[in-house]
């Protein structure tokens, strides 16, 4: 070939190899995108290697013209691919040695190449379809275990209970619990399996129907958790549940438990601030062969609280690496604003709290929480907890008679004492701040010969007993001083005190 020839050639074919790598770029980025799916997607990926297929071929359309029809053939050829009426481009194109052979031998290995993604996405999604498929029948067996509505006996209405799962996007089996052994006796569970699948949470599913059978035969705490880690132990030692099991006697407020692999709890005494409960823990269920749990013992008195938890929420961390179970936990418990809060509001509040303090979504790997509050007073020590409204004063005066007639006080000798409280509460609903409560709290000597009643409130350090000459409320504090025996106020860090002594006639 001449020189002129091969320059004239070059001349031709240079637009035509440049506008083909064009073609082939294009299907390779379209195919690339397409094989990046979201959930679902599948037919449009297809859908995007045809259009680039059939792009392909438009533009090897638009390379057509001269004296060599295989360009027209190829055009054919890659449209045939893209509509399915062929699996691979014919061999006359893709053996040919000059420049139309080597562009169908690269289409050809660039579909065999997208073929093979295309297969490995369907893969991969259908793996993922599999495992939210599985990580669901899982979800559902574990709220298939969460507690029904106790039964209305008389005995409920000495405690309230409150659970709350939080889902996140973890792999663990979690749940609690609580049920009537017998009508006096009331038992929480608070437990955590690691692995999300469906084999563990049939294991947590089997571990709480196994406390609950051993414990209704009578069986105290201690065996329960014996033959239960016995039993779970056999079913292979590959899982485990972290649990703490507790009893609630309704009548006296003794409360017993064995921690086994769980957080550890943090406890209110009358209604003051939440303290961590240390307390041994056990090795988790199921996990060793010969374990001895003990069981430690706590008398609730009315107005206590204990709040349970699981490791996810201990464990999520700040961008600094803090973890929320250390400080931040009991420090979000004891605000002024959590007291004011019923079971499930607190549950709430401090699952929210979390959320913030991880600040991401991602980091949650879900966590089970569980709060008892034990509500029945006894009969030289009890309170009523009230909203600072002065509406609720008559409930104030009802449990101050229910407390006097206890103990034996008839109300001729406690009319004076119901008066000087009901006082008081007024001024404290005008000083308190907005929503907040006022905690009545009223002690009877063992002679029953002296009253000390106790009224708390946020007050924010302001004494209510202090008043002007021209303050409307003078007339009520000179009438509370005369007639109570010893007054005091003392202001606390989230919540202020008046002590009222009384000497019964």
């Amino acid at each position: 070939m001449k020189k002129q020839q091969r320059n004239t050639l070059a001349g031709r074919l240079a637009p035509r190899c440049v506008l083909s790598v064009l073609a082939l770029t294009a299907v390779d980025i379209l195919l690339a995108a397409a094989l990046r799916p979201a959930d679902g997607m599948i037919a449009v990926c297809i859908g995007m290697v045809a259009a680039g297929a059939a792009l392909a071929a438009w533009w090897l359309h638009l390379l057509r013209g001269g004296e060599d029809g295989g360009l027209d053939s190829l055009c054919t050829a890659v449209e045939r691919c893209a509509a399915d009426e062929a699996d691979r481009l014919p061999p006359e194109l893709t053996g040919r040695t000059d420049e139309i052979g080597a562009l169908a031998q690269a289409v050809q290995r660039l579909a065999e190449r997208e073929d093979g993604r295309l297969e490995q996405a369907c893969l991969s999604a259908a793996r993922e379809a599999e495992e939210r498929a599985r990580r669901g029948m899982a979800e559902e067996i574990c709220r298939s275990a969460l507690p029904q509505v106790l039964p209305d006996i008389p005995s409920r209405a000495n405690f309230e209970v409150n659970g709350l799962i939080e889902q996140g996007t973890g792999r663990d089996s979690r749940f609690y619990d609580y049920f009537f052994i017998d009508p006096g006796l009331l038992c929480i569970v608070l437990g955590q399996t690691p692995g999300g699948g469906v084999a563990e949470a049939l294991f947590m599913v089997i571990a709480q129907t196994t406390i609950r059978s051993r414990l209704r035969q009578g069986r105290s705490l201690e065996e329960t958790m014996a033959d239960v880690n016995t039993q779970l132990y056999d079913l292979g030692n590959q899982f485990s549940l972290n649990a703490l099991v507790a009893t609630l006697g309704t009548a006296d407020g003794r409360f017993t438990y064995v921690n086994a692999g769980q957080q550890q709890p943090l406890l209110m005494r009358n209604e003051d601030r939440y303290e961590w409960l240390e307390s041994p823990v056990y090795a988790p269920l199921g996990m060793n062969e010969n374990v001895s749990y003990r069981s430690q013992e706590l008398r609730f008195k009315q107005g206590d609280r204990i709040f349970l938890h699981t490791a996810g929420l201990a464990n999520l961390q700040d961008r600094d690496g803090e973890a929320y179970g250390g400080q931040q936990l009991r420090a979000d418990l004891n605000t002024s604003r959590s007291k004011n809060l019923d079971g499930g509001e607190l549950l709430r509040f401090v699952a929210d709290k979390a959320l913030v303090h991880c600040g991401s979504s991602t980091e949650n790997g879900g966590f089970a929480m569980l709060t008892l509050l034990f509500c029945k007073g006894d009969k030289e020590l009890a309170h009523c907890d009230v909203p600072a409204r002065p509406e609720y004063a008559s409930e104030v005066t009802e449990f101050l008679k229910k407390q006097f007639e206890d103990n034996g006080i008839d109300k001729r000798h406690y009319a004076r004492e119901a008066v000087v409280v009901d006082e008081v509460f007024a001024l404290c609903c005008r000083k308190a701040e907005p929503d907040s409560h006022v905690m009545v709290e009223c002690g009877v000597a063992p002679d029953a010969q002296m009253v000390n009643i106790r009224v708390t409130a946020v007050l924010g350090g302001v004494d209510p007993m202090e008043s002007t000459d021209a303050d409307p409320t003078e007339n009520a504090v000179s009438f509370i001083r005369d007639n109570a025996d010893y007054i005091t106020f003392k202001p606390g860090e989230e919540r202020d005190t008046i002590t009222i002594v009384c000497f019964l006639s």
